[in-house]
């Protein structure tokens, strides 16, 4: 089946509304003070037998031309165990510690020029199963022109973060392995292409 887009491309469009979302904005009043804008911290589910991941939030400052100073404290609510990691910079300022499923304190602090700002959260790192990730066996059996509902009947689940593009509709099917997916893409409804094993470097 033809892949569709590429990952290079639909990488750059995860990450651009990756930052819309996290509210950066793209330009600054001059006389306004540089301000810290702190993205949301997220879990990555864990494979069987292994840990997940808790992905760093996004820090920027609304003069682009500013460089973040940035201390994120993560906690296991569990254990109370808690890891500090301090850097400088939107990019590359960005950590992704594995750790084990549970519920995680997310507490960043930001400065931008002295002006400071705060963002705590809750960050859930679940236990992925196989009823819930795709397999290879069954990404096989999906074929173009199948319905969302038809797919579900192959795969056992609906997938997740579904985005809209250009009249078509890509849903994210997660895999076992850790912090990689498939997509697969409808148009009218049905299959019109579909991509294995998506993830990061």
């Amino acid at each position: 089946m033809h892949q569709g887009h590429s990952i290079h491309a639909l990488a750059g469009g995860l990450l651009a509304t990756a930052l819309l979302t996290a509210g950066v904005p793209a330009v600054a009043h001059a006389g306004s003070p540089a301000t810290p804008r702190i993205s949301a911290a997220y879990g990555v589910p864990a494979p069987k037998n292994e840990q997940g991941g808790v992905q760093s939030p996004y820090v920027s400052c609304s003069k682009n031309q500013v460089a973040p100073r940035v201390k994120w404290v993560l906690t296991n609510l569990e254990t109370d165990e808690s890891n500090t990691y301090r850097w400088r910079g939107a990019l590359p300022g960005v950590h992704f510690p594995r750790v084990d499923v549970g519920t995680y304190r997310s507490r960043t602090t930001a400065w931008c020029n002295g002006n400071k700002a705060i963002r705590v959260q809750e960050v859930d790192v679940d236990q992925k199963t196989y009823k819930k990730t795709v397999s290879r066996r069954e990404f096989k059996k999906v074929r173009r022109g199948m319905t969302r509902s038809e797919v579900r009947e192959v795969v056992g689940f609906r997938g997740k973060d579904c985005s809209a593009y250009n009249g078509r509709r890509t849903c994210v099917y997660d895999m076992m392995a850790f912090w990689r997916w498939s997509f697969i893409t409808f148009k009218n409804g049905k299959v019109v292409s579909k991509l294995w094993d998506v993830g990061h470097d």
